[in-house]
């Protein structure tokens, strides 16, 4: 639970961040370590090998020294689409961006895994790659998985951020998530679109409709007061998934904080990386720390 010699205590009213866009402008350019707002280096590859798992990640890495910051990418899409909100914060922690088991470029295991398999794995990786005891920020059904190995393995995060958590109970079911999936599907850019329509043909229909089920199976509200470390929750007030509702019910289930971004999308990682950063650096530095500065070697065991 959060501290009282952390960050602001929870607040009435959740703080605001203007996104300054549109629904409809489009983002930066993707797929690319060199962005307006970025660090100047190109990200390392970085792929592990583990019992039945096989990741590939993005690393972004200025100082062996700085804290690690993992993004957890949501339902089905690979990294990718979290690039842009990890270049951002690359200036400030070494920054890692994995494709979860089975997806993207992960391609290790071929089924798809329920939740606990996923956190399970992805905390193997965090040992593996050395990044274990920094902060977790999660986007959408990623947020299930982090909260899941945030629950069960406290001693390998030290910070916690749920930016668009899924699934509201009151939309758990295919018939409820129809309405905000069309109604999202309007407002994605074009570069996202492309993203996504790639990352769920390299995933296949039978994958993808095995991972919705585990994700509706899953209920994020079980575990969320098990969570024990600094939580931060974010939410995008044009985000068709997330009311406000639930994102306050999460963030005091969790015992943190809630941050809302006007204008912000349920894909923020990708849609609105300068806000999504705004909102996270004072509280990711806040409990990580900010050491070390200048480039050095590869981070982790390469396989």
């Amino acid at each position: 639970m959060e501290q009282s010699s952390g960050p602001a205590p929870l607040m009435a009213e959740p703080r605001r961040i203007p996104t300054g866009r549109s629904p409809h402008r489009t983002p930066i350019a993707l797929n690319v370590g060199y962005m307006s707002g970025a660090t100047g280096t190109s990200p390392r590859d970085l792929r592990l090998t583990g019992s039945g798992w096989a990741i590939a990640a993005r690393v972004w890495c200025r100082s062996r020294t700085a804290p690690p910051v993992v993004l957890v990418p949501g339902f089905v899409v690979s990294g990718a689409y979290a690039v842009p909100t990890a270049v951002r914060l690359a200036d400030t922690f070494r920054v890692y961006v994995p494709d979860l088991p089975g997806f993207g470029r992960s391609r290790l295991p071929r089924r798809a895994l329920p939740v606990t398999e996923l956190a399970d794995c992805l905390r193997a990786w965090l040992r593996a790659a050395g990044a274990e005891g920094g902060g977790l920020l999660a986007n959408s059904f990623g947020c299930q998985v982090a909260a899941d190995l945030a629950a069960r393995y406290p001693g390998a995060v030290r910070a916690l951020v749920l930016t668009s958590p899924t699934v509201d109970p009151a939309m758990r079911s295919a018939a409820g998530l129809l309405r905000p999936w069309l109604s999202e599907a309007r407002t994605q850019s074009w570069p996202l679109r492309r993203i996504l329509a790639r990352d769920f043909l390299r995933a296949g229909p039978r994958r993808s409709m095995r991972l919705f089920r585990h994700a509706l199976a899953d209920s994020i509200e079980d575990r969320l007061p098990r969570v024990t470390v600094p939580t931060l929750v974010v939410r995008g007030t044009a985000d068709p998934f997330v009311s406000p509702q639930w994102a306050a019910r999460v963030a005091d289930l969790a015992g943190g904080r809630l941050v809302e971004l006007d204008g912000g999308l349920h894909a923020m990682v990708h849609e609105s990386p300068d806000a999504v950063a705004e909102a996270v650096l004072p509280f990711l530095t806040g409990h990580l720390g900010n050491e070390g500065t200048g480039c050095t070697g590869d981070t982790g065991r390469r396989s």
